[in-house]
């Protein structure tokens, strides 16, 4: 669909708005590599003024670019051409984690960073999730996941807020859950159950994972149990950004 705009016959371009036009030319450069991908478009105001047209009307030629996938436009950092995934993040055996032996990303840097925490009474899928009973307090820490300085994850883990209090100054001091969670005597955990399902992002997850709205995300809920007890560590609610993650599912790599 993408190609097919890229090479309309010139006398139907001619004919149509001003912002199909600059459309048109912008899409055509992506397509034959004057814009590689990944590397960040000449700002609304420069498109603007190599077109004759104003502001309102370059922005409008970049948001059905933005809808059709071919850019991404991050307010405050400027338009970029999409690139193809940044990680591939392992889903193998019942053994999750976020590192290097988890994730496939040659030549990028990973991290997490905690956004905000906070506690809440326990409603009633949140006690399912974790066997609490409703109304027991849960420690809740939103985390989103970097590739370098683009965001590839958003979620909040949920835990007991009696067993883990201070589980995020933990977490933010020993630099992994992993190695976090050791300290609350929890000295290993395996996954016991992921789902997976494609939804649209709710505006704040579009906002924090820096990308459209009308942009699906891969939306997953899981668990995690300590592996000497049985006992739930974890309720994970979170989505993956689909254009920067694959997920490979396969057996166990050890």
């Amino acid at each position: 669909m993408q190609n097919e705009k890229a090479h309309e016959p010139a006398n139907i371009l001619e004919s149509a708005p001003l912002w199909r036009r600059i459309e048109s030319a912008v899409r055509r450069e992506i397509l034959e590599g004057q814009h590689p991908p990944g590397t960040q478009l000449p700002s609304d105001r420069q498109i603007a003024a190599a077109h004759g047209a104003s502001r309102m009307t370059a922005r409008r030629a970049l948001a059905a670019l933005e809808q059709d996938g071919l850019i991404r436009i991050e307010h405050g950092s400027g338009t970029f051409v999409n690139d193809d995934a940044l990680v591939r993040y392992r889903m193998s055996g019942d053994r999750i984690r976020f590192g290097k032996d988890w994730i496939v990303a040659e030549g990028t840097l990973l991290r997490r960073k905690v956004m905000r925490t906070f506690e809440q009474a326990a409603d009633a899928k949140l006690a399912q999730g974790l066997r609490l009973i409703p109304g027991d307090p849960v420690l809740c820490m939103q985390i989103a996941a970097f590739a370098d300085d683009r965001p590839i994850s958003i979620g909040i883990r949920h835990c007991d807020a009696r067993r883990f209090k201070g589980l995020q100054h933990a977490f933010e001091r020993e630099g992994s859950i992993t190695a976090a969670l050791k300290t609350y005597g929890v000295e290993d955990y395996r996954r016991a159950s992921t789902d997976v399902t494609a939804r649209m992002p709710t505006l704040e997850e579009a906002r924090l994972l820096a990308q459209p709205r009308l942009q699906p995300v891969l939306a997953y809920t899981a668990i995690d149990v300590d592996v000497k007890s049985g006992a739930i560590v974890s309720y994970h609610l979170g989505c993956f950004a689909a254009d920067r993650v694959v997920i490979s599912i396969g057996g166990d790599s050890d």
